[in-house]
């Protein structure tokens, strides 16, 4: 029996993009990946993805995939869920380019849903549609702690138009295969291929964004980010490296800079308690600034800016608050790990 889902969720309210385009997570078209599980690396039990798919009217569609695996074909009754199984073949394993981009288009609009799991080790995420994507994200991580080797914190870039994309990667830690900290490289892609960065370290802040090639224009690309496992809430500031008791992976699509606001509410979730410190169960959340001279509050109150790393800005609350800065900002909510008090028993 699964004791626990770590969910990582973007919240609540998103700007239109500055072409006014209606940003719906309903659509006719998605790209999305395999993203990276501890299981890839230490064994013991293989993980799994499966892809829910719901729409208010009867349809139907197909998921294919750059690897070359045989498409599968669905469809969906109104109202209710279809569950599709995606072959393991299309995970992503490690650091560097895959051809292994899943591609899911249907006849009538579909929500869309990705789940990656292994027993009690399991996250979600919503799919965004190709038409709300943009050319320029963030990646939005975490405190990168976990009870188990291997378990790195990734983002991974994705093609999502016919030619060829280029992408300009700035990591701001060092990654797995070396790539330095704050050094930004391009790397081409065609669509559907993907590539993939891990580190051991928090990899929040990373700049993913689509650049013109020579006589070529800017193209949008899909971004996610999540860790291959992570304990949020488990272990005190004063433990760096390691974690106890119990961690899952995350897995989360990332929205377009494009789409940032500027004012966020946030709202507890339910059974939270007090906090005082990190290892109470309570929220999390995560600001990120990508402009260093964003003037950022929260109820009110100025958050100095010494007190931003790599232009995140952490806190923990079981109240309601209302988050404001002169310049775009990314929010993100964190539920704490099961047994996220203190010892943090498994």
């Amino acid at each position: 029996m699964r004791k626990h889902l770590l969910l990582f969720i973007a919240i609540v309210s998103f700007a239109l993009s500055s072409s006014a385009q209606s940003f719906s997570n309903k659509g006719k078209d998605f790209w999305v990946g395999y993203g990276n599980h501890v299981r890839m690396f230490n064994g013991g039990g293989a993980e799994s993805m499966q892809i829910y798919l719901t729409s208010d009217v009867n349809t139907s569609g197909s998921i294919m995939f750059t690897s070359g695996t045989a498409t599968i074909p669905f469809t969906v009754t109104a109202n209710l869920i279809t569950v599709v199984q995606i072959p393991r073949t299309e995970f992503l394993n490690d650091e560097g380019l895959y051809s292994r981009g899943i591609h899911i288009t249907a006849v009538n609009p579909v929500v869309a849903y990705g789940f990656i799991y292994v027993n009690a080790i399991s996250g979600a995420t919503l799919f965004l549609p190709t038409s709300t994507l943009g050319k320029e994200y963030y990646s939005l991580n975490y405190r990168q702690l976990s009870n188990e080797g291997n378990s790195f914190s990734y983002f991974f870039v994705e093609a999502v138009e016919p030619g060829t994309t280029t992408v300009e990667i700035t990591p701001t830690q060092t990654t797995k295969n070396g790539w330095p900290a704050n050094v930004a490289q391009t790397v081409n892609l065609t669509q559907g291929q993907i590539y993939q960065v891990l580190s051991s370290s928090d990899l929040t802040g990373s700049k993913i964004k689509s650049v013109a090639p020579i006589n070529g224009d800017c193209k949008k690309i899909a971004v996610f980010c999540g860790s291959g496992k992570i304990s949020i809430g488990c272990s005190p500031l004063t433990s760096p490296t390691t974690a106890t008791g119990s961690s899952d992976n995350l897995y989360q699509q990332m929205y377009p800079y494009a789409t940032w606001g500027k004012k966020y509410i946030s709202i507890s979730s339910a059974n939270s308690t007090s906090a005082t410190t990190l290892n109470v169960n309570t929220n999390r959340f995560r600001i990120l600034r990508p402009d260093a001279t964003s003037v950022v509050s929260i109820n009110g109150a100025i958050i100095p800016s010494a007190s931003f790393t790599n232009n995140y800005y952490d806190f923990s609350s079981n109240a309601t608050s209302i988050i404001e800065s002169d310049k775009p900002i990314m929010v993100a909510q964190y539920f704490t790990t099961a047994a996220s008090g203190a010892g943090c028993p498994s």
